[in-house]
């Protein structure tokens, strides 16, 4: 493995961290605002559904929406190139 190889693994890595803490951090989110608003143990999908709608039309979670993006869209292009030469 080259130097080069070694340094995109490595920032491979650190995108795919940051993007697992944001979607753990959002899934908590969805839990307790669930919580907050039903009181039940476990909401249900639907639950899920609503406060997924509103995560991805509210004001207030427009920064964290734009930072998963961003991540998502870098873990993409990390994998292009791997993907361009498997066809």
């Amino acid at each position: 493995m080259t130097v080069a190889q070694s340094i995109l693994l490595t920032l491979q890595g650190l995108v795919f961290l940051a993007w697992a803490f944001m979607m753990f951090r959002t899934l908590f989110l969805f839990r307790r605002r669930n919580a907050e608003q039903s009181r039940a143990m476990f909401p249900g999908v639907g639950a899920f559904l609503r406060q997924a709608k509103y995560w991805l039309t509210s004001a207030e979670d427009q920064r964290d929406r734009r930072l998963l993006l961003a991540l998502t869209l870098a873990l993409f292009a990390f994998n292009f190139p791997a993907f361009l030469k498997a066809q």
